[in-house]
């Protein structure tokens, strides 16, 4: 019967090492082992097959189910045990007398004293081991677990006192859930009763049935893809398919059977799949629901990483919490969801739970978090009805949803209070949030907020904001006349304003092109006299952006123009010198990246400029749609997200400010790379709802990879006092020279890119390993392969390049021919080449800078076209694809020591939701820069400062599956992680070397 306790030896399947583990624990003399697992998870069976598969002469195991005791007394449950002790041993050791009721009632003592004396002497030399189903019940009660004479600590001290005696308890929770337990049983050791492995499940499908029905091998793998290895549910579906088989009379399962039985399965198993959402809280239900979703959505999107369960539950307008947030932890550690949160462990639950439950339904239910605090405020409610202050009402509101900002009864009533003091900026806020909620409900108040709101921007003559308005009613229901009509009276009015404008400035020329012709035109112009001509002259001089213009109807050569019957030559003013580092530095106000042409962009930045932030938000959203590979684009989206969300609800929700320094002039690529690794953590984030409600907002500044204007960047960057750490900058050399900045003003830095072994201090912190650990295995590996003689190719002058060189000299036991000096004005590469192939070099041992990575493909090429087979190894400077694309013939074999590789096992969960995310590959630099802003944003806390921050990133611990692949946690500022070697391919591909072992 699926669902009971399996006693026949010959049909249970599977858990080797689980009895091994218990074998050898009891032949080690260890009281009590603790077993745990969810409901039917096959616990019961285990216990009943104990005997049979650890074959132990010495050990004799009796069963003992205390599911019937959860209010029973002490005395009553000591009775119980002892009755079924007695019932078990009875036939194979003679009878064993069992004291009444009554005795264990009047002195609990009788089960230690009396029975079990009497159970030791008939078993002689053997040892009684009490398997205990069902164990958590008895403590169900507070009052029985926590008290003297409670059940646990009973058992507890007959362990210490009973040599002969040893229990093996097994519970219904998870162990985190069973702190009390494994106080009281100090250093037991426990272990899981999991999901079958998939050669134990693949037994328990085939073996029931051999000989009467046969499994296809895509129908196995099916049936272990919807059960995941439970036990149960495996079962159920093969009972149903046993069934249907029997029904049309076929031998034989194939895929498309155990396809068309889901429906059934799911059907039959719905008792034990109840019981994966009933036991739940109700933060646990939305999350677990929000990724079965999220999943299903993926699915069917054929996507391999679903969405973040919470940016889903933000499009229906819930706001992350720490309920919320604990949930999803709560669920992976219960084995629900899968490690990165994202995924639903057991297909058969995914399906179940979509068919029987809507996301959009459930999440009405988190009104009733909190429930018992937050009605002691409703009560305070009739008060403040009665005096009527709706400014204290509000307050009130805003109360009740600080401690749940899931109440969504409260937010709508907040909603209409603030439209009746016309605070429309949030009013609007939380009838959006309501909207995405119910549309169906919600949609005519939010269109008749906006309207409102409107017509009260178009009072105070703030047209363009009036207009947004109204457009953003016409997008949710396109056919609605009043929201026309004000349309239209809008765009007539500024028509006439335009108009106006134009006038205005038109006569402002006409005044400018008088004064000009005042002037002294020998200081300004060359007259180049022509030969006049008959036809009468017309035209007029003006400036353009400092460039000496004449308009005329006449035409002169190239470069001149016209003046009262002359040509005469265009001249550009020199340009006045001003200090410009501020136009390398921005939040969102104008672009780094000039050679990126979209035009939404540009809309953007002046709606951010002039402090426009939902025009700005609107048209950076454009500008990401249109560009989703631009990271630029999302950073001002939301930096213009979180500087609106701070202008409406105040101060408090002022965003953290952090800055990362990138040469966007002398490094595109490198700089989007690392604004991309940047930019994907600060999205994900503020897609969470930030912390504690303030949002994340990144400052980005370029030092085109020149030192002296690193130096000019660090000065400006720390006289801002918002600002908490920079991440940067984007060479060793840049991040050397603004870090004694950063190190006198106290704050931290933390470089993605910066390896070079000079980089110290207090307040520096990196994500990638330095060039100790790049040298020591690129070094390692030279020698083990074997190599006996290289050359170097290196900058001698550069941090990294000469940093580097070093390491992988102090590691490499053979012999070093030449250090060739990239900077040497009379090197000929070719030669040098020659020369080392003659004297029996076998490699090149390149570790150009960034900036003289062309090198490089020199060295390739002359190797090639010279047959000279010289191994190539080098640094990461050359992992980009610009090596692959300039040559991919030639750089076969090469071999590079790289900080992180995407198709390394680690990395791949965050390699293809990054890839998804940026719509293509990614390097190392995007992997360390999110792991640094990661690094940044876990060591946050709701009174950040400079000072706490560095205090947390020198304790940071993170776990691999909030990182790029890698745990991350510093040592005096050193990531203690390992280099990874890959090679480039006959393909022209970079691949793992040696399986990327780290």
């Amino acid at each position: 019967m699926i669902g009971k306790p399996i006693f026949e030896h010959e049909k249970f399947f599977g858990r080797e090492e689980l009895f091994q583990f218990i074998k050898d624990n009891l032949n080690g003399r260890v009281k009590c082992i603790l077993l745990h697992g969810e409901r039917r998870i096959g616990k019961s069976s285990v216990l009943r097959q104990i005997h049979f598969k650890t074959n132990l002469q010495k050990f004799v195991f009796v069963c003992c189910d205390l599911q019937e005791h959860s209010k029973s007394s002490l005395s009553q449950v000591l009775y119980n045990l002892a009755e079924q002790i007695a019932e078990n041993l009875g036939t194979d050791f003679h009878i064993i007398t069992l004291p009444s009721q009554q005795e264990f009632h009047d002195n609990f003592n009788t089960f230690a004293e009396t029975f079990l004396t009497e159970v030791y002497d008939k078993l002689d030399d053997k040892n009684l081991v009490l398997l205990l189903d069902e164990f958590e019940v008895v403590g169900s009660d507070d009052n029985i677990l926590n008290h003297g004479e409670s059940f646990f600590r009973y058992l507890h001290s007959l362990l210490n006192q009973h040599e002969k005696l040893f229990i093996i308890p097994v519970v219904g929770r998870a162990k985190d859930d069973l702190q009390n337990l494994l106080d009281l049983f100090k250093d037991s050791p426990y272990q899981e009763v999991g999901l079958l492995n998939d050669l134990s499940a693949k037994r328990l499908i085939i073996n029931p049935a051999q000989g009467t029905l046969e499994y296809e091998e895509n129908a196995i793998k099916a049936i272990l893809k919807l059960s995941s290895g439970h036990p149960y549910f495996t079962q159920i579906i093969c009972h149903d398919l046993f069934t249907q088989a029997r029904f049309v009379r076929s031998s034989k399962v194939t895929l498309g059977d155990v396809e068309g039985i889901v429906d059934k399965a799911i059907e039959s198993a719905s008792g034990g799949l109840a019981w994966f959402w009933d036991g739940l809280p109700i933060a646990q239900q939305i999350v677990f629901l929000a990724v079965a979703e999220a999943q299903t959505t993926a699915i069917d999107q054929n996507k391999s990483i679903p969405e973040d369960p919470f940016t889903l539950l933000k499009t229906y307008g819930v706001i992350q919490t720490e309920e919320l947030i604990q949930a999803a932890k709560q669920l992976a550690d219960k084995g629900y969801l899968d490690d990165i949160e994202r995924r639903v462990k057991i297909e058969l639950v995914r399906r179940w739970l979509v068919r029987s439950y809507k996301l959009n339904q459930e999440i009405f239910n988190l009104e009733k978090i909190k429930e018992k605090e937050i009605n002691e405020f409703f009560q305070q409610e009739l008060e403040l009805h009665r005096h009527g202050n709706i400014q204290n009402i509000i307050d009130h509101y805003e109360k009740v949803l600080t401690i749940n900002p899931n109440h969504f009864s409260i937010t709508s009533a907040l909603a209409q209070k603030y439209l009746d003091v016309e605070n429309f900026e949030k009013a609007l806020i939380l009838y959006t949030r309501l909207y995405q909620l119910n549309p169906s409900h919600n949609k005519e108040q939010l269109l008749l907020a906006r309207e409102a709101y409107g017509k009260n921007l178009r009072k105070k003559g703030e047209l363009i904001k009036a207009k947004v308005q109204f457009e953003g009613v016409l997008e949710i229901e396109s056919h609605r006349e009043s929201a026309k009509q004000q349309l239209v009276e809008i765009n007539a009015e500024l028509e006439k304003q335009e108009a106006s404008e134009i006038e205005t400035q038109e006569v402002s020329q006409i005044q400018e092109e008088r004064q000009f012709l005042n002037l002294n035109k020998n200081q300004l112009i060359t007259w180049i006299r022509q030969p006049m001509i008959s036809l009468p002259i017309i035209g007029v001089i003006t400036i353009l952006g400092g460039i000496i213009v004449y308009r005329s109807f006449t035409s002169c050569p190239e470069g001149q123009q016209r003046i009262n019957g002359s040509c005469i030559s265009i001249v550009t003013p020199p340009a006045t010198p001003k200090d410009n580092i501020q136009s390398n530095i921005s939040r969102g106000d104008r672009t780094l990246f000039s050679t990126i042409p979209n035009p939404y962009l540009k809309q953007g930045i002046e709606a951010f400029k002039e402090g426009y932030y939902p025009q700005a938000i609107k048209s950076f959203q454009n500008a990401v749609n249109d560009n989703r590979n631009d990271p630029e684009a999302l950073i001002y989206y939301n930096n213009s997200k979180a500087l609106d969300k701070a202008k409406i609800t105040g101060e408090q929700y002022n965003p953290f400010t952090l800055a990362v320094v990138i040469p966007a002039d002398n490094g595109k690529d490198r700089a989007l790379e690392i604004l991309r690794g940047v930019a994907q953590s600060q999205e994900q984030f503020n897609v969470n709802g930030g912390r504690d409600g303030r949002l994340l907002q990144i400052i980005i500044a370029n030092d085109g990879g020149d030192p002296n204007k690193a130096k000019q960047i660090a000065e400006e960057l720390v006289k801002d006092q918002s600002i908490l750490t920079v991440i940067g900058h984007g060479s060793s050399k840049t991040t050397q020279a603004g870090l004694d900045i950063y190190k006198r003003a106290d704050i931290p830095i933390i470089s993605p890119t910066s390896t070079a072994n000079t980089l110290q201090g207090k307040n520096f912190f990196r994500t990638t390993p330095s060039d100790a650990a790049l040298g020591e295995k690129l070094g390692t590996y030279a020698t083990n392969y074997p190599l006996k003689k290289v050359v170097i190719v290196y900058n001698p002058v550069d941090s990294y390049s000469n940093s580097l060189r070093e390491e992988f000299e102090k590691n490499f036991e053979g012999q070093i021919i030449d250090r060739i000096d990239l900077k040497d004005p009379t090197l000929n590469i070719e030669q040098k080449l020659k020369d080392s192939a003659e004297q029996q070099v076998q490699a090149v041992i390149l570790f150009p800078d960034v900036e003289n990575t062309a090198t490089a493909l020199d060295v390739a090429k002359v190797n090639v076209n010279n047959n000279l087979r010289l191994k190539l190894l080098a640094g990461d400077s050359l992992y980009n694809n610009k090596t692959l694309d300039d040559a991919k013939n030639v750089y076969e074999g090469l071999v590079l020591v790289v900080p992180w590789f995407r198709e390394a096992p680690q990395a791949q969960n965050f390699s293809q939701t990054a890839k998804q995310f940026w719509g293509g590959e990614i390097s190392w630099r995007t992997a360390t820069s999110y792991d640094a802003t990661q690094a940044f944003l876990k060591s946050l806390s709701s009174r950040a400062s400079t000072a706490t921050i560095l205090q947390q990133l020198q304790n940071l611990n993170l776990p691999a599956k909030i990182t790029s692949g890698n745990e991350l946690k510093f040592q005096n500022g050193e990531r203690q992680s390992k280099a990874i070697l890959v090679k480039v391919d006959d393909q022209g591909l970079f691949t793992c070397l040696d399986q990327c072992s780290p």
